[in-house]
């Protein structure tokens, strides 16, 4: 598996990547598929490349990690934590102590993945436009 940036045709492969996740993992959860998703620069992710195709991403903003998504058939082979690790990098290199995300509350396996790994629910707040409720992660850099 290779980690890099996506090359500047690849942006459209990087939201179609995130849209077809988003709407396997919240299908008809508060909405019909497509699912609404934000236009972000894709151009800054971070990919998992494996034999030629775009099996993840991750996406930071300031302190934050924006996105991360990874295929079905991908998960639990360590793309995810990969990536996370990799935004987790991202930030740190800002110069940021402690990182931050936003989870839908209802995506169990999304808040266990990174409770695992060491990040910790700082508050609950509901969606600002979907009937859902969130939570907030953080996790502080640790010094070695």
């Amino acid at each position: 598996m290779e980690i890099r940036r996506p090359a500047p045709n690849e942006c459209d492969s990087v939201r179609a990547l995130v849209q077809t996740v988003v709407d396997e993992v919240y299908d008809g959860t508060w909405a019909s598929p497509p699912l609404p998703i934000d236009e972000e620069d894709w151009s800054r992710a971070w990919l998992a490349v494996s034999a030629s195709k775009i099996v993840g991403m991750v996406l930071t903003h300031e302190e934050w990690v924006s996105d991360l998504w990874v295929l079905r058939e991908h998960r639990n082979r360590g793309v995810g934590r990969q990536l996370l690790f990799d935004g987790e990098a991202e930030i740190a290199g800002r110069g940021h102590a402690t990182f931050r995300l936003r989870v839908v509350k209802s995506n169990v396996r999304a808040v266990r993945f990174y409770d695992r790994l060491g990040w910790r629910v700082a508050r609950e707040f509901p969606h600002e436009t979907l009937p859902i409720d969130m939570l907030e992660m953080s996790k502080a850099l640790k010094f070695a």
